[in-house]
């Protein structure tokens, strides 16, 4: 009937090759998570030391099938019609790691994914979690997100999302009580 939408995974990276492969033909865009660049970083924070192995075999498989990204306009709204955008939140007292992230990244699939350096994070940790994480207490300096996009256009990724401004505001944050879905 004249409709057609690309279909859009949101994930966190953390999946299995044999699933991404079963999805091949109904996928369209891949929105996928790279948390952790090193295993101790993702064993401390997800419970998960093989998160960096994982992601990287996930999103490689996903590249395979949408591959290099694709573009169209509808009402004048360039959109995204295939492959593969990879996101990356920085952390707090993480720009080290941040930059090994992109670097993994970036040596493994150059430009053949868009990438996506989000500066969003917001402290808001459940009673006691804080005390386990004092690093996580804070927002993300400016200084240290400048740094990593700096050293992004060093690694040579000349196109890139990014936030300007202070992207972590409490009206980030929802209400989780069920208003405003």
């Amino acid at each position: 009937m004249g409709l057609a939408l690309p279909v859009v995974w949101n994930t966190s990276g953390y999946e299995r090759v044999d699933i991404v492969r079963e999805l091949e033909g109904i996928v369209d865009v891949w929105l996928a998570d790279f948390k952790y660049a090193d295993p101790d970083v993702a064993q401390k924070y997800s419970n998960a030391p093989d998160y960096p192995e994982t992601a990287l075999a996930a999103i490689g498989a996903m590249v395979e099938q949408a591959g290099e990204p694709e573009f169209d306009e509808v009402d004048g709204q360039v959109r995204m019609t295939r492959g593969v955008i990879v996101r990356h939140l920085v952390l707090p007292g993480s720009l080290g790691q941040s930059k090994r992230a992109l670097e993994r990244l970036w040596t493994r699939f150059g430009s053949s994914v868009l990438y996506s350096v989000m500066n969003q994070y917001t402290p808001v940790m459940p009673e006691g979690e804080l005390e386990r994480f004092p690093e996580l207490g804070c927002r993300v300096p400016d200084a240290e997100y400048e740094e990593l996009l700096d050293f992004a256009d060093r690694l040579g990724i000349e196109d890139y999302f990014w936030q300007e401004g202070p992207a972590a505001l409490e009206s980030f944050i929802p209400a989780w009580d069920g208003t405003g879905v």
